[in-house]
């Protein structure tokens, strides 16, 4: 399934990005995969999806400091 119409991105290439990149973050994704976010509807599937492949070996804590991290910045 597509996480990002816009960059054709599915939850293959998101698990990837989490596995073989480290990516905790929307923004780390699309680093990952040479692209740049568009119309930013993707992103809270896309955590969702990080969120899944993070936690299933540990890395909660950390998605966790990323979300308040990015309410934060959303707030500004």
């Amino acid at each position: 399934m597509f996480v990002c119409v816009c960059n054709a991105l599915n939850q293959g290439d998101v698990k990837r990005a989490a596995t073989d990149g480290n990516a905790t973050r929307p923004a780390e994704v699309f680093r990952f995969h040479g692209c740049k976010p568009q119309c930013g509807k993707c992103a809270c599937h896309m955590r969702a999806e990080l969120n899944r492949h993070c936690c299933s070996d540990g890395g909660q804590d950390q998605v966790v400091a990323n979300v308040a991290a990015d309410q934060a910045i959303a707030a500004e």
